[in-house]
């Protein structure tokens, strides 16, 4: 069948003046759900039946090119969501027949192939887990009423799929799928906390000033900022400030790559603030670019992407639990001709993207695909005179997430995200900010 298309902050001395506004930073070496909306991740078998084929497995010793599940036996019988989603599709094709697509979070989507009719459910509707969407029956290149059931992830065929499906066996519909997808939530990142510092709920700014202090900026929640304060001094020898939500606790952490090269963590605390600190690798000073505040390799946790000194652009897997969990995936060279990157889910798909301004003044958007990026896209030139360049996060409260820009004149700019991996026209936050040397 046819394809779908770092002194150390955590010196004694700074201990107690940062206590009050900022917190203390202590260093330390089933049963289905039909027509209810899911909250496991998991997905349920759409159809009863028997499994007569699976993704390149005919189920008879044979192989053959299938990019589904076939579930048969029952025809007329209801055809239910995998899980909640958007449909963006009900259409026929010679192939498939009837046939309706549910575009999930993580980068997931699925299609239900040779219905009845063209399905219950028209496109651009929201659906939940165990809804139904459609019957089963045998149009297009179909032999016999079966429902053909195909899952995607970030544009590829998922087979992984065909762990959840024993071949001949029966299935019941509205049962839940023996299968973990990695990424799979219905309860959407936050596009905020990886920068809530203060804990109210806005995104903030971290800032490195040119006299080496570490201020916190607080977001007023509509794109604008409020007063700094100061956290820490004697950091003028850090590089790499990076937001991230590296626990997943849904509070913003802090990671920083001190003169020796050592990449720091700082856990959020209750109310903001910090609390946990560790030191998580040597190695980080001569990294060209460090971003995180994204979900990269798609297993829904937060990862940390550093360019080297060669260009090359690499993902360190985050463990969910404040560190890295070994995992590197090299995902291209050539990054050494990008100015300043931010990380962050810029089109609303789950998956982490990158914003980046090359050396030659234009800005480029990269598509994540889990474990990678697809082709960039240009979005103009005109950005090579900003000196801090930061963003991936909600700074105006319109739910998609937006750029900092910080221009040469000391002039600092928003520029809010369309939610489709493009930014509308700037903003002005204000003057004044050149005595910055880093924003995050």
């Amino acid at each position: 069948m046819k394809r779908m298309p770092r002194a150390r902050i955590s010196r004694v001395a700074m201990m107690a003046t940062v206590a009050v506004l900022i917190g203390i930073i202590a260093p330390t070496v089933s049963t289905p759900t039909p027509s209810s909306a899911a909250t496991d991740g998991q997905m349920i078998y759409p159809a009863s039946g028997t499994i007569q084929s699976k993704v390149g497995d005919g189920c008879r010793s044979d192989t053959r090119v299938h990019d589904g599940i076939d579930i048969s036996g029952q025809g007329g019988t209801p055809i239910l969501a995998a899980y909640d989603g958007v449909v963006t599709a009900r259409q026929w094709s010679n192939g498939y027949g009837n046939y309706v697509d549910i575009e999930h979070v993580g980068g997931y989507a699925t299609r239900y192939a040779h219905m009845v009719a063209p399905g219950h459910v028209a496109p651009g509707t929201r659906v939940t887990r165990g809804q139904q969407i459609g019957v089963v029956g045998s149009t297009g290149n179909s032999t016999g009423a079966h429902l053909h059931f195909e899952v995607w992830r970030n544009g590829s065929v998922y087979s992984a799929i065909n762990q959840g499906f024993v071949c001949l066996s029966t299935v019941t519909r509205g049962n839940p799928l023996p299968l973990t997808f990695p990424g799979l939530r219905t309860t959407p990142i936050s596009t905020v906390a990886s920068a809530d510092f203060t804990g109210d709920g806005k995104a903030d700014l971290l800032g490195l000033t040119k006299s080496s202090d570490l201020q916190v900026i607080p977001g007023d929640g509509g794109g604008g900022l409020q007063p700094a304060s100061v956290v820490t001094s004697g950091w003028g020898a850090y590089r790499h400030l990076t937001h991230t939500d590296l626990n997943a606790d849904g509070r913003a952490d802090m990671l920083a790559v001190r003169s020796d090269g050592l990449l720091e963590y700082y856990a959020g605390a209750d109310g903001g603030g910090f609390g946990r600190y560790d030191r998580l690798q040597f190695g980080w000073y001569d990294m060209l670019h460090v971003a995180s505040g994204a979900d990269y390799t798609g297993d829904g946790l937060q990862d940390v992407l550093a360019a080297s000194a060669n260009g090359t652009l690499t993902i360190y897997s985050g463990n969910g639990s404040g560190g890295l969990s070994g995992v590197r995936t090299n995902v291209g060279s050539g990054w050494g001709g990008m100015k300043s990157i931010a990380g962050g889910d810029f089109n609303g798909d789950g998956m982490g993207d990158v914003m980046g301004i090359s050396k030659d003044g234009i800005l480029y958007f990269y598509p994540g695909r889990g474990n990678g990026f697809g082709a960039r896209v240009n979005l103009g030139g005109g950005w090579g005179a900003f000196t801090a360049f930061t963003g991936g996060v909600d700074y105006n409260g319109d739910g998609n997430v937006d750029l900092v820009c910080l221009h040469e004149t000391g002039v600092l700019y928003l520029y809010p995200g369309d939610g489709r991996g493009k930014v509308w026209s700037k903003r002005l936050i204000g003057s004044g900010w050149g005595g910055y040397t880093q924003l995050e």
